[in-house]
């Protein structure tokens, strides 16, 4: 055969799709109703032909997702398109019926589509065709409204809109890849309700490029982080932000705002409960900012470790009032070298008698000078080891857990 004929059977070859009804799924290993030669059978279907006038009597075929790694949530009930490739059948679907995300089953079914004595009337919807124990859930498929990020004139809105790339599942989940006219936005939202991703339901990731959370969320009474959101028996003093230097004392809630400031990047993930975890034994967890780094929460703040806890800073401060520098920390080892001057000038001092210096007495007449001494024993300097490292002493105030650094210099500031 002439190699120009070949490609010319390549080129013109058609790939021909037909409707399908799918009549069983396969979710894991479970076997479908013909053997499969695959040993990973998940999404795989048992699907009738509809393309036939006698669908009764039509066999039933068993079919594999067309596309590899991207398959759509399927039920049995549902509408596919199918095709035969190299003796294997393909199928994409399910056709989107109802233009609902958990809404897809066949828009025309009737019994005629069952092969008799298949399923017994106790398992499927006679309406539908659907399980009877299908999961099913009022989901409101999303929608893109917000006119005012998305910058369009009243004139240019009607022609010009465009709609956002949506994954959307069954059950009040889905990944918006979408954008605020020329800015990129990125949602990942679960047990979302709504006709548009919310900051007060689900869990939410938003990846936004313009404007505040305000702006990009519809909002009812205004956006507040938990931790600044006041409660009857809530010091109404209190804010998230409070006690940082040069800015406003509460959390920046306009940030990135249309009108007032150039567009900003930023990221917000909310949710009823967030567990971070670096799990490997050589993994870090790591935050990391330009600017500011904010803690806040409305009952207690926690920090446990089996190791050591370094707080490398330039000054610390143990509550907001303390920043007027009128209550500093004591030096451990210097209130002790202090200590210790003290008591070896007591321990030097003598009375004089008709000239003669006597030790210092207590009112008993008992000499002081062993007291003395037992204190200054406990005040002596801690020994260091061959790295530096300061060793436990007897003095009993210093603590052998908990330790500041020593003082800056005047050049050091």
């Amino acid at each position: 055969m002439p190699l120009g004929r070949i490609f010319d059977d390549v080129a013109t070859r058609a790939i021909e799709f037909n409707l399908g009804f799918v009549s069983r799924v396969s979710v894991n290993k479970d076997t479908l109703s013909q053997q499969l030669e695959e040993t990973q059978p998940s999404q795989m279907i048992d699907l009738k032909p509809l393309n036939t006038t006698l669908p009764t009597i039509q066999r039933k075929i068993t079919a594999r997702p067309l596309f590899r790694g991207i398959s759509d949530s399927i039920t049995r009930g549902d509408i596919v398109l199918f095709t035969r490739i190299a003796k294997k059948f393909y199928y994409i679907g399910p056709l989107n019926t109802f233009n609902d995300p958990n809404e897809t089953y066949s828009n025309f079914y009737n019994s005629k589509l069952e092969s008799r004595g298949l399923y017994l009337k106790d398992e499927i919807e006679q309406s539908t065709g659907r399980g009877k124990e299908y999961a099913k859930k009022t989901v409101k498929k999303l929608q893109k409204r917000n006119n005012k990020l998305d910058l369009y004139s009243d004139f240019g809105y009607g022609p010009s809109k465009h709609s956002d790339m949506l994954l959307e599942g069954r059950h009040s989940n889905a990944i918006r890849i979408g954008s605020r006219t020329k800015y990129p936005l990125l949602n990942i939202s679960n047990n979302n309700n709504s006709i548009e991703e919310s900051l007060s339901q689900g869990s939410l990731i938003s990846l936004l490029s313009n404007g505040s959370l305000e702006e990009n969320f519809t909002l009812n009474s205004g956006f507040l982080l938990s931790a600044d959101i006041l409660t009857e028996n809530d010091n109404p003093l209190f804010k998230l932000n409070l006690g940082n230097d040069n800015t406003e004392e509460v959390f920046d809630y306009n940030y990135g705002e249309v009108q007032s400031t150039t567009t900003f990047d930023q990221i917000i993930i909310t949710s009823d409960k967030i567990t971070f975890d670096a799990r490997d034994p050589q993994g870090d967890f790591t935050v990391s900012s330009r600017r500011n780094i904010n803690f806040g929460a409305k009952n207690n703040f926690t920090l446990n470790n089996q190791g050591n806890s370094v707080i490398n800073s330039g000054n610390i401060y143990l509550g907001v009032p303390a920043k007027s520098k009128k209550e500093p920390l004591v030096l451990g080892d210097e209130l002790r070298t202090l200590l210790l001057d003290i008591m070896t000038i007591l321990q030097d001092s003598r009375a004089l008698v008709q000239g003669v210096p006597i030790p210092l007495v207590d009112d008993s007449s008992a000499p002081m000078f062993q007291r003395i001494q037992d204190l200054i024993n406990k005040l002596q300097p801690r020994e260091q080891d061959d790295t530096g490292i300061y060793q436990d002493g007897n003095t009993p105030f210093l603590s052998k857990h908990h330790f500041i650094e020593t003082n800056r210099s005047t050049n050091e500031g």
